[in-house]
């Protein structure tokens, strides 16, 4: 079998990385807390919630939690990168762009539209970064 990514997956720590496989809210709190940050922040546990309905609102909130925190940990020239949803889920993806009006700091993103062929689908993935 042939590696396309060389040896940099093999393992979980290297001279200039580590990849922790746990919850990631302890984890974020306890850098917060130790005023620890990063270049990058990647996101690949909470895609914008579909509903936007007040019964949800504990969806939100998760997401909010992770998001400020994530901005927390990121260094002033550091990216944050995260899925949105589907690119059809206009109001869905507002709501999301007004959280990030909430956060704990400024920040501006950018946003990008691409075909996920295993959903047969465009969505948004946005990068964030504070100002």
């Amino acid at each position: 079998m042939r590696k396309t990514c060389g040896n940099v997956l093999d393992n979980l720590k290297g001279d200039r990385y580590e990849v922790l496989v746990e919850d990631c809210v302890p984890v974020l709190k306890k850098f917060v807390e130790e005023g620890k940050t990063f270049d990058y922040v990647i996101n690949d546990l909470t895609a914008v919630p579909i509903s936007t309905a007040p019964e949800e609102d504990s969806t939100w909130e998760f997401l909010h939690l992770i998001l400020d925190l994530s901005i927390k940990v990121l260094r002033s020239s550091g990216k944050y990168f995260t899925q949105g949803n589907c690119a059809n889920l206009t109001e869905a993806l507002s709501q999301y762009e007004e959280q990030l009006e909430k956060l704990s700091c400024p920040v501006d993103f950018s946003k990008e539209v691409v075909c996920v062929p295993s959903y047969m689908e465009l969505w948004v993935f946005y990068t964030i970064w504070k100002k």
